[in-house]
């Protein structure tokens, strides 16, 4: 089983790296635009309905379709029972926001809070009703599919977005172009997918998905505090207009780090999936890929960094107070983080998602309380604050993951060695770089000075990494030849 499953899994890295460029061309593009023209308290308005949306959807679409993926016999089984329960727990969550929305606009005081969740809310319900559907997709390794939906989907927002932003409707502008693109998306799985639910119920089938369910949900609500904690105590503390400068510092370094990474995980966890059962296969493909996700995110982690600040007084302009910092801290964070960031799917993969929902409380133990102490003291300490707790994060996954595969403790630095070394020639070369150029100019047109910086970074990363370790670079490049040839 192992070589079709290897097969499968190049054959989709394509699509769904296809996918992931469309989209997050698309997000850059019109992050930009829309910054000109709304302000951070727009953008702020939106995340504190966002905080509250984000913890109910945790529940309706994340848990059982992930079920779906990760079992063994053919799904039909329980896909109807998944849908429904999907949607029956959508519709519990979205009447609870509703009435809930006056006390959550209070919390923030911020009464522009409450229209905006009701109608932002919505989404909740239409995800629900095609996430067992995209799921099956995912499944069957249906990511030629996908990458039509993704992309036929990936511009309405900004498209409707950016005309209504620019005629004055404020934060109505997002939550009208984030509606819009969901219900497109609903239309397209639909469409694609010939699954269609029945009313019918399995009781025994429901046990086994709901026993996944349940932690997979428990992960969800743990993520969710990962996600969205930090934006509600940036929020109440620091106000809309730093929690709309954090959030899109956060969702810059998503974009980014996710063009680079989210293409492999639906693939990976499919595939950590089919071979579950053979161990020897699934070590060796969790190595190889964690050594390549390494290799992506460590240089850029360090660009970012140093670049941070540089970049965003080009592209957003100085409203945006700080913006540089945060994008600069959270991109190192991320950087280093990913060197685990996999983990999860193995996790999950091989039928023990209670590993990620115990990580993840276990974690929020001292997540959390950093976080209110730091927040009082403003964005800057709030940010380094972040950084600080989610490195600690990183030696507890080491150690979860030898006990799991039976890796090395130093697995990370044995994999990871020359990346480390390439990744610090090129922030020693940059950090020249810029003290050479600051000697000789104080401004340049355009894009000039960021693109040479751009492009050097490269430079010397890549060829840093192709002396260390050669065999490593044909290795992936003989790999992303045979993604793009299948």
């Amino acid at each position: 089983m192992t070589e079709p499953v290897f097969q499968k899994a190049l054959r989709s890295v394509k699509w769904s790296v296809l996918t992931e460029l469309v989209s997050r061309v698309a997000s850059p593009l019109i992050f930009v635009i829309l910054a000109r023209l709304l302000t951070p308290t727009d953008f702020g308005v939106l995340a504190t309905a966002m905080i509250a949306i984000s913890l109910t959807q945790a529940f309706c679409d994340a848990s059982l379709a992930k079920a779906l993926v990760q079992y063994r016999e053919p799904p039909e089984s329980i896909a109807h029972i998944a849908f429904w329960t999907n949607v029956l727990v959508a519709f519990i969550a979205y009447a609870f926001l509703f009435v809930t929305a006056p006390s959550i606009s209070l919390f923030f005081q911020n009464p522009l809070t409450e229209p905006v969740l009701r109608v932002a809310g919505l989404q909740i319900i239409i995800v629900s009703l095609s996430s067992v559907h995209q799921a099956l997709l995912v499944r069957e390794f249906k990511f030629r599919q996908l990458f039509w939906i993704k992309s036929l989907t990936a511009f309405v927002p900004g498209l409707l977005s950016i005309p209504f932003a620019a005629t004055g409707y404020g934060v109505w502008a997002l939550v009208i172009g984030s509606l819009a693109g969901h219900l497109l998306n609903l239309w397209f799985f639909w469409h694609q997918s010939p699954w269609r639910p029945r009313m019918q119920f399995d009781l025994k089938a429901a046990r086994g998905l709901y026993r996944f369910g349940f932690w997979t949900a428990g992960e969800g609500l743990a993520l969710w505090f990962f996600g969205w904690a930090d934006n509600l105590l940036v929020g109440k503390f620091l106000g809309t207009a730093s929690l709309g400068i954090y959030t899109v510092g956060w969702s810059i370094s998503t974009i980014l780090f996710g063009a680079l990474v989210n293409p492999l995980l639906p693939v990976l966890y499919t595939s950590f999936s089919r071979l579950q059962d053979d161990r020897n296969a699934l070590h060796a493909m969790f190595t190889s890929t964690n050594r390549i996700v390494m290799a992506l995110t460590l240089p850029l982690g360090a660009g970012l960094l140093l670049l941070g600040p540089d970049l965003a007084v080009l592209f957003f302009g100085s409203q945006w107070p700080d913006l540089g910092l945060v994008l600069g801290v959270l991109g190192l964070m991320m950087g280093l983080g990913w060197m685990v960031g996999i983990n999860h799917e193995l996790y999950r993969a091989i039928g023990h998602p209670d590993l990620n929902t115990k990580l993840m409380f276990s974690f929020i133990l001292y997540y959390l309380p950093a976080f209110i102490i730091a927040a009082p003291f403003g964005l800057e300490v709030f940010v380094f604050t972040r950084l600080g707790v989610g490195l600690l994060a990183i030696p507890i996954h080491v150690y979860v993951s030898v006990r799991v595969l039976g890796l090395s403790p130093l697995y990370l630095w044995h994999n990871g060695k020359p990346i480390f070394l390439a990744t610090l020639s090129m922030a020693f070369a940059l950090c020249c770089l810029k003290w050479g150029i600051g000697l000789v100019m104080n401004e340049a047109p355009g894009l000039l000075i960021p693109g040479v910086m751009i492009f050097t970074s490269l430079v010397v990363y890549g060829g840093t990494l192709w002396l260390l370790d050669k065999p490593f670079v044909l290795q992936a490049k003989s790999l992303l030849r045979q993604a793009a040839s299948s």
